[in-house]
């Protein structure tokens, strides 16, 4: 494995670009083609593997038609839909096969009926990460998270009361809760790699003291003191306390968490602070109070991606992505199957 910066050798590594000169401009450049330049089935088929494996919090596809049906649904809600690139952090490898994430903001006004429920042409923002792993231009494997709770804000609703709405839409058509946990994937054949540099030992050391040990005073060494912490929901955090009270709220609900850090990558570019990417996973139950309300025991798996800035091997932002709509569905979809099972 090779961690290289934008400017690094793509000769030497041999990755297949096509006319986009780096990593980072191959991944804007096929994101705008498939969605502003509206490619869509065509540039799908170009980019995504037929049998392409994508992780999403709302559920997992295995096709590439299952893609287009998808970015169909969400374009028939937002066809104005603008993607802000933030960010590419990414990893080559010896195979000529990349992994990259990427971090975007979608902009864009709700103007069609869908899974959000009826349009109401209100303004919605969200922050998305994606993990691409890609070969020859295509893309094999996906994981991405999208931050469905500031979809709710946006639209006046807390993320709870979306995520019931849509739980229980797809209840009453018959059709089974949409979310990821680990039971619906497929074997993958990218194999995890944690990069060999001390920003990322850093980072993963104090996540697992974090999250996994639940010790939060890792934070003061994590972070600096004035850092921001770019949270689900669109909210932005500032400093050692209000990030505090985030993770507990967290740690709370799920107490007996299980951390597992599924990838991490580090960029290292000129004039930019040092950049790392690490995609983690909580599973847990749902059995304390804390911010996702009342416990009910459900099963719940969060699937995050964060994308941290560093200076002197501090954290100076973290750019965090959850999708709280899909955790609460989890715990929806639970407490109705008990209630089924209870009835007369």
């Amino acid at each position: 494995m090779v961690d290289l910066p934008i400017l690094g050798s793509l000769l030497k590594m041999n990755l297949n670009l096509g006319s986009y000169k780096n990593v980072p401009d191959f991944i804007y450049g096929i994101t705008r083609e498939i969605w502003e330049d509206r490619g869509i089935g065509g540039k799908l088929q170009k980019y995504y593997a037929p049998n392409i494996l994508l992780r999403a919090a709302t559920g997992f596809t295995n096709s590439n038609a299952g893609v287009t049906a998808q970015t169909l649904q969400t374009l028939h809600q937002f066809p104005d839909r603008q993607l802000i690139g933030e960010d590419v952090i990414w990893t080559g490898y010896d195979d000529g096969t990349f992994l990259s994430s990427h971090r975007l903001t979608s902009v864009m006004r709700h103007t069609g009926d869908g899974v959000l429920g009826h349009a109401q042409g209100k303004m919605v923002r969200s922050r998305v990460i994606a993990d691409c792993w890609v070969r020859d231009q295509v893309v094999v494997e996906e994981w991405l998270v999208r931050d469905q709770a500031s979809f709710a804000k946006c639209l006046g609703l807390a993320p709870r009361a979306l995520a019931q709405q849509m739980t229980d839409r797809e209840i009453r058509n018959g059709m089974p809760v949409s979310f990821f946990v680990p039971a619906h994937d497929r074997p993958s054949q990218y194999q995890p790699t944690l990069s060999d540099d001390e920003a990322v030992a850093t980072v993963v050391q104090g996540m697992r003291r974090i999250w996994q040990d639940k010790d939060t005073q890792a934070i003061r060494d994590l972070y600096f003191a004035g850092a921001a912490l770019h949270a689900p929901g669109g909210d932005v955090l500032y400093g050692h306390t209000d990030i505090d009270t985030f993770v507990l709220g967290y740690l709370a609900s799920f107490p007996d968490a299980v951390l597992k850090i599924e990838s991490a990558r580090v960029n290292r570019d000129p004039e930019q602070p040092v950049r790392v990417a690490v995609r983690w996973s909580l599973t847990a139950s749902h059995s304390g109070y804390g911010h996702f309300g009342e416990p009910t025991g459900a099963p719940v798996y969060v699937m995050a991606i964060s994308h941290f800035n560093l200076t002197c091997n501090k954290v100076t932002a973290e750019f965090m992505v959850t999708d709280e709509v899909s955790i609460w569905k989890q715990i929806q979809a639970h407490v109705a199957s008990h209630a089924l099972v209870g009835s007369p």
